[in-house]
């Protein structure tokens, strides 16, 4: 389980020489993110899911339908660059760009009608995540932001504004939990476990790594995650980081786990992750 370095920043903070194509690539998300929102949203898609694998792993017809958008856009807007999809795969491009892309993030939630369900855009740049987009599909809103610049935009109704980061003691106190499976095993408990010997905390499960991220990049609190997918966690990690937030990753073959939140939330939950992050190295994506 390798931990992966964190992406060249200068003194002040921005990414070392960031170009052109990155605000090419901010301005494009937030048409797309808005464009798949809708298409998420709107009935005549169909959000039911049927079973890709075990009973908890589905996929509705957006997904599909979001992806496909998505994957055109990028190669006609992009050309060129890679782009890596959680239905359909693909490729890492060429000039060291790449799109990740999770059209549904928290597809039960979605499915079943529930908050917590999101689409995912990120650019990355020799590997790094350089600008992230997450569209909130309950709330209507799409948050991006590009790195190096320290700020969060939210855009709803046409409208776009600044995020104020903010950390309540009540928001503090969150850890958000989320695995790349969604039955309960050994992992999950002994995670919950270990959770119970640092300083109290306030547990939260809500079944989708990119909106976890979001609340902890907006509202505080922290986030472990175990065998996730790098789809999952490119955008949210733009979003933090930018947001003030640490961000620690490993990567394991195809796996990804990680922590976000205070360089205190690193220093206790990093531990944990290495302790439990191999013992289910291929779960069902979530």
């Amino acid at each position: 389980m390798a931990l992966l370095a964190d992406a060249p920043h200068r003194e002040d903070g921005s990414l070392t020489s960031p170009s052109a194509t990155e605000e090419l690539a901010f301005e494009a998300v937030l048409e797309w993110a808005t464009a798949a929102m809708q298409l998420a949203t709107d009935p005549a898609t169909g959000s039911e899911g049927a079973r890709k694998g075990d009973p908890f792993d589905i996929v509705t017809p957006a997904d599909g339908l979001i992806e496909r958008f998505l994957r055109t856009q990028v190669r006609d807007r992009f050309p060129g660059h890679g782009f890596l999809g959680e239905e359909e795969g693909g490729t890492s491009g060429s000039d060291g760009w790449q799109w990740i892309v999770d059209p549904i993030d928290g597809t039960l939630n979605y499915s079943t009608g529930l908050a917590g369900a999101t689409c995912s855009i990120a650019c990355l740049r020799h590997g790094q995540p350089v600008v992230g987009a997450i569209a909130d599909l309950s709330a209507g809103v799409v948050y991006r932001a590009r790195a190096g610049t320290g700020t969060v935009l939210a855009s709803s109704a046409g409208e776009e504004s600044g995020c104020e980061p903010t950390t309540s003691p009540a928001g503090a106190a969150r850890v958000f939990l989320e695995f790349g499976w969604e039955d309960l095993d050994p992992v999950m408990v002994g995670t919950i476990g270990e959770l119970a010997r640092t300083r109290p905390r306030v547990i939260r499960m809500v079944g989708g790594a990119a909106y976890a991220l979001l609340n902890v990049a907006l509202h505080g609190g922290c986030m472990l995650g175990i065998g996730l997918r790098i789809w999952d966690v490119a955008a949210g990690v733009v979003l933090a980081r930018e947001a003030g937030r640490a961000v620690r990753l490993w990567e394991e073959g195809t796996l990804v786990h990680l922590v976000v939140g205070s360089a205190e939330d690193l220093t206790e939950l990093a531990p944990i992750v290495e302790r439990f992050g191999s013992r289910r190295v291929a779960p069902a994506v979530a």
